[in-house]
């Protein structure tokens, strides 16, 4: 009697102690994944911080493209204002100006023969038009 009863007191023993190793192990195991979910919820938390940060950053930007990006758009409609009004007063300046014809021929190369014969201008005049409008090598 005694025998089966000091058998079942033994598996009983094995058995707690074997729980108990267990038990031992969870609670170890439980404070590892503890102690690596703080670890992880501290990296979240800074890059929730970074990602803050960075849109931040980002509208700041955006808003100072928008900015730039208007004063570039009312500096190209002045410089369009511009060239229209300079090529208006360019037009108008070659058109009624008494010399453009003899202009344009010093341009394209005449020399100040060329130029008195064909409009007529004195020596001093032909050379005055080579001087101010021709290229240096017909000087």
């Amino acid at each position: 009697m005694n025998n089966p009863l000091m058998i079942a007191l033994i598996i009983e023993g094995v058995v707690i102690v074997i729980m108990l190793v267990v038990l031992f192990w969870l609670a170890r195991t439980q404070q590892k994944l503890k102690h690596d979910y703080l670890v992880l919820n501290d990296i979240v938390h800074g890059n929730t911080n970074d990602i803050v940060g960075l849109c931040t950053a980002a509208l700041t930007v955006d808003s100072r493209i928008a900015a730039v990006d208007n004063r570039i758009a009312v500096t190209d409609e002045q410089i369009n204002d511009l060239a229209i009004k300079l090529t208006e007063v360019g037009n108008n300046d070659q058109s009624d100006h008494p010399y453009s014809v003899d202009i344009r021929k010093v341009k394209s190369g005449a020399s100040i023969n060329e130029l008195m014969q064909s409009s007529g201008l004195s020596h001093d005049e032909a050379a005055l038009l080579i001087r101010l409008h021709g290229s240096k090598h017909s000087l």
